[in-house]
């Protein structure tokens, strides 16, 4: 991942740098760095394909004995560290109790600190989010289904006044779930409907993907008016380890030609070295 995965609870927080959003808690504790054996040390290359050219970032990662994610230092095209996370996780149990987020960029350094709170059942129901003075500038409430997944979070600011509600409606038979952002008079926002478990995703293929013998996603194709697919708009490639863990993958964007040929173009390129 090229750059820290932001996604804002509603369109007019746009200071605050990890501001919290109901999607990204569904893989909160989900285990998407490798597939298999588990690494100590993963050193990624991100090679980016633009109209600017060839961007190329780095990123190293660090786990527990465990196998969860501990550390990340992310590194620009000059080798200069940007961002990193270090996480604190509950081992036995699966479950990440806090993460920091440092960064250096041309405004500055800042950090900011993510503090995770589950119930009795190890469900999620609270996140305090603080910064390097330790001050509270977030909270958010999590109410998680019977399932422990979370179908609503209520975010507050530092001094404890409402800043709206996202809720979230599961279709499990299919693997998807509909996000929706609703205002403090209850107005809804936006709406999105994304996949629920991607390591999952070849077991409720739609009539657009194609998934290899690994579960890894190869083919995607548009989808017309009528919900029936199309032409290939992109492909991916992929090469493992004896583990089975992904080395190399890349992704391709496709255009077809009026006469059905099919053009390719590079487009993103990610490696991943893995130290067991």
């Amino acid at each position: 991942m090229r750059k820290l995965t932001i996604f804002l609870l509603l369109t007019f927080i746009s200071s605050y740098a990890i501001s919290q959003s109901l999607y990204p808690l569904i893989h909160l504790n989900q285990e998407r760095e490798y597939k298999t054996k588990k690494p100590k040390k993963i050193v990624e290359t991100n090679i980016f394909y633009n109209s600017n050219g060839i961007q190329t970032d780095k990123n190293i990662k660090t786990f527990d004995e465990s196998g969860m994610l501990l550390t990340e230092e992310r590194y620009n095209e000059s080798g200069e560290l940007t961002a990193r996370l270090i996480y604190t996780n509950d081992t036995i149990n699966k479950l990440k109790l806090s993460r920091s987020f440092e960064s250096w960029n041309t405004f500055g350094y800042s950090k900011e600190t993510e503090y995770y709170g589950y119930d009795k059942n190890h469900f999620l129901e609270s996140i305090t989010n603080k910064n390097a003075n330790e001050q509270i500038t977030f909270l958010s409430k999590v109410l998680c289904n019977t399932k422990g997944d979370p179908i609503e979070l209520l975010l507050f600011d530092g001094n404890g006044n409402p800043y709206g509600k996202e809720i979230a409606t599961y279709y499990y038979d299919k693997n998807l779930v509909t996000t929706s952002v609703i205002s403090n008079v209850g107005k809804t926002l936006s709406n999105s409907t994304r996949k629920i478990n991607y390591e999952k995703a070849y077991l409720f293929p739609n009539n657009s993907e194609v998934y290899n013998d690994k579960g890894d996603l190869i083919i995607v194709r548009g989808i017309d008016s009528n919900g029936n697919a199309t032409e290939k708009i992109s492909e991916e490639e992929y090469v493992y380890d004896n583990y089975g863990n992904c080395t190399e993958n890349k992704i391709y964007k496709v255009t077809v030609k009026k006469n059905g040929k099919e053009i390719r173009k590079i487009d993103r390129i990610f490696k991943k070295q893995y130290t067991y």
